[in-house]
């Protein structure tokens, strides 16, 4: 037996002691000084006993699936919130909706319990649970009852009823039984007085033995004969009180599947739950050529450089810490060249730079079958990727991965010409499209007093890896802005001998992830809002009259494009941007697109989700088809039941598939009146049967069935 001293201790380490002692093998945990702690034994299926000493909070055994649970003292609300199977014993008082939306299982009280006692308790084939109340309850007992059975044994033996009002209102399913008066107003709609019949009768003797012996009892002197039995008055209770107006049939909920946050949080879009459950199944190689869609930087980008917002989003925050996505797609990456398709089109594509978002724009086009043409300005192809991003965070070997693999597909490569006016021309003249994805590589400057001498951190970084770093020894650097480009500059500069590094911004630091974590652990100090007054040769003044020592200082700032070369038919915005319509490509010329940091600044995985959806509105128009804009449809995490989930073994079965429907059938199993069923990946829903009473929405681990709240044909949810 072990026993856990829970003073004090937060709710979610308790239950993480818990679940680790059971998956260890103990049978028998005792829990002292419990204090409000939340969802105990929530989602256990573990054959094993739990005694709780003190009072726990809500949600006590929520979607537990075997385990028992004794509480000596108080229960908090919802006691057996949607459990499947075991016994929750509560030697004291519960307080509302106790066994809500139960499907199976036993939960005794020995004392009172608040309102909506029993509330959509369910039944399925011989799963039938029993909530049991020593004392009494108040309104609305046995609300929207969909089946199992509910006692009210009014030991205090008062003389008032020992249920409030409205009891088994819109109850379609189940019986209560109250040993004490229940006058005829106090029924809700839909429910009726019963007669006890022989099964009754057998059952409530059967209950009461096995209550008594739970609590330590004696009721030997009550008699099934003292109970009043309540049930349901019809099939739909509710039927008459919908106007002719409402077509009921339009609240049947639907499965549909909505974004999961990783991938809306994913510039790229890369829908990481599909990737997971190819390789769940065994189809390694479809869930590679699955990722080749969206991207061709899977290890460069996805698995290493990415500052990650997939894992910062990722639902499993919740639980124990995110999903390691970018582990895993370095551990599943492809050791096969790209697929290309079968039919070869006639058009001509030309790129104009070779960076993150052009190649992604090639690889796309290439893989469809379009003749493809590639220049760029440098000896090599790769853009910031490989000119800035520091060695020791994307090694060339890592990149060079991805390199080849784009190289192996038939796209023509023209490095080392620098594109002019007539050049873009001669361009124009021999393509069908032309996609300028040249970026921004201009460093954005202040006009400070004495900033003269302030250089170009993105220099600083091409010159590091091009192998002609700045010696910094003992000197004191100063950094103009936060992002994340600034801090990988503030961690080179340690690496090249700093002795003191800060980086100032005007508004909170932009940066984050683990090049952030990295840089503050190195010593590099983060100052906001520090505002620029002047400089002079060693030191920076601030507005605040503030000023600090600066040997050397570097503008990080962003950078602005190029777009000299550019005939005048394509129209440039006041901050030097190709000017493209809005959820599109096109620039104001229609043979020429832009994407990636010339139409707007951001991550690289942003430059290489801008080029993927820039080749789908490319292909739709040289295939004479209507572009629709990919639809982001996220789904909410209040929807995520995240009980069901915190005992897998492997990396890649931490996904919760959030938004994705795996046919778990679990809204098949528990549909209370057995109105959906499926076959294969089809879902049907008998409209007559259901009775809108949405235990498939609430039951779904993933969010994946809903209800009309959703716009149908977008998924988006009304409150998100």
């Amino acid at each position: 037996m072990i026993t856990i001293e829970a003073k004090g201790l937060y709710y979610k380490a308790l239950n993480r002691q818990i679940r680790e002692y059971l998956s260890r093998g103990e049978k028998d945990i005792v829990l002292k000084n419990i204090l409000g702690q939340r969802y105990i034994g929530g989602g256990l299926n573990h054959d094993a006993t739990i005694k709780i000493h003190g009072t726990p909070g809500q949600d006590l055994g929520a979607f537990m699936n075997g385990s028992r649970i004794d509480i000596f003292g108080n229960a908090q609300d919802g006691v057996g919130n949607t459990m499947n199977s075991g016994k929750i014993v509560v030697h004291g008082k519960a307080g509302e909706i106790p066994a809500h939306s139960m499907r199976g299982g036993k939960i005794f009280v020995k004392g009172d319990v608040e309102y909506r006692a029993g509330i959509h308790m369910k039944q399925y084939m011989d799963k039938i649970p029993l909530l049991i109340i020593g004392g009494t309850t108040k309104d609305y007992c046995g609300e929207y009852m969909a089946g199992g059975r509910v006692i009210i044994l009014n030991l205090g033996n008062k003389s008032a009823s020992p249920v409030g009002n409205s009891v088994g209102t819109g109850i379609h399913g189940g019986n209560i039984y109250v040993r004490g008066t229940v006058d005829a107003y106090q029924l809700g709609i839909g429910a009726v007085f019963g007669k006890l019949n022989k099964s009754d009768r057998t059952f409530l003797k059967e209950a009461l033995a096995e209550y008594a012996k739970d609590m330590g009892m004696d009721l030997s002197v009550i008699s099934p004969k003292d109970f009043i039995k309540i049930t349901k008055k019809g099939h739909r209770p509710f039927g008459s009180l919908y106007t002719p107006g409402m077509n009921m049939k339009t609240e049947t909920p639907f499965h549909f599947n909505l974004m999961p946050p990783c991938a809306y949080n994913c510039p790229t879009g890369i829908p990481t739950p599909v990737f997971f459950n190819l390789i769940k199944d065994g189809e390694i190689r479809e869930a590679q050529l699955f990722m080749d869609e969206y991207t061709p930087f899977r290890m460069s980008v996805c698995g290493t450089a990415c500052p990650a917002p997939c894992m910062e989003g990722c639902n499993r925050n919740m639980l124990d810490g995110p999903v390691e996505i970018q582990k895993l797609a370095q551990k599943y990456y492809p050791d096969f060249d790209p697929m290309v398709g079968k039919e070869k089109r006639a058009e001509t594509v030309s790129i104009v730079g070779a960076g993150p978002s052009g190649l992604s724009t090639a690889w796309q086009l290439s893989r469809r079958g379009y003749s493809v043409n590639t220049y760029d300005a440098t000896d090599d192809i790769g853009g910031k990727v490989k000119q800035a991003i520091p060695k020791e965070r994307l090694s060339d070997e890592t990149l060079d991965r991805d390199i080849a693999r784009i190289k192996s597909l038939p796209i023509i490569f023209h490095t080392g010409e620098k594109i002019d006016r007539e050049g873009f021309s001669k361009i124009y003249e021999s393509s069908d499209i032309v996609v300028v994805s040249t970026g921004a590589q201009i460093t954005k400057r202040i006009p400070y007093p004495g900033g003269e001498r302030i250089l170009s951190g993105l220099q600083f970084l091409i010159a590091i890896n091009e192998g002609n770093p700045v010696d910094l020894s003992g000197k004191e650097i100063v950094i103009i802005g936060s992002g994340n480009v600034g801090i990988d500059i503030a961690c080179e500069s340690w690496r090249l001998g700093a002795s003191k590094v800060t980086a100032i911004d005007i508004q909170k630091p932009l940066a984050f992830g683990r090049e952030l974590d990295l840089a503050t652990e190195l010593g590099t100090e983060i100052l906001w809002p520090k505002m620029i007054d002047r400089l002079d040769e060693s030191r920076v003044y601030f507005t605040d009259r503030t000023d600090m020592r600066a040997d050397v200082v570097f503008f990080s700032i962003g950078e602005a494009p190029d777009t000299s070369f550019l005939p005048d038919s394509v129209f440039i915005d006041e901050r030097g941007y190709i000017v493209t319509a809005e959820k599109s490509f096109r620039s104001s010329d229609p043979k020429i697109y832009g994407c990636g940091d010339i139409i707007k600044p951001g991550l690289i995985t942003d430059a290489v989700g801008s080029g993927r959806v820039a080749a789908m509105e490319i292909d739709a128009t040289l295939k004479g088809q209507a572009f629709v804009y990919p639809i982001e449809n996220p789904v909410s995490r209040r929807r995520i039941q995240t009980v069901y989930f915190g005992e897998e073994d492997s990396d890649i079965d931490h996904c919760m598939s959030c938004g994705t429907c795996i046919f778990c059938d679990k809204c098949v199993e528990n549909c209370p009146q057995e109105a959906i069923s499926r076959n294969g990946e089809t879902f049907s829903i008998d409209t007559e049967k259901c009775q809108l009473c949405y235990s498939c929405v609430s039951i779904c681990p993933r969010g994946a069935i809903h209800a009309d709240v959703f716009i149908k044909g977008a998924g988006v949810e009304a409150d998100n």
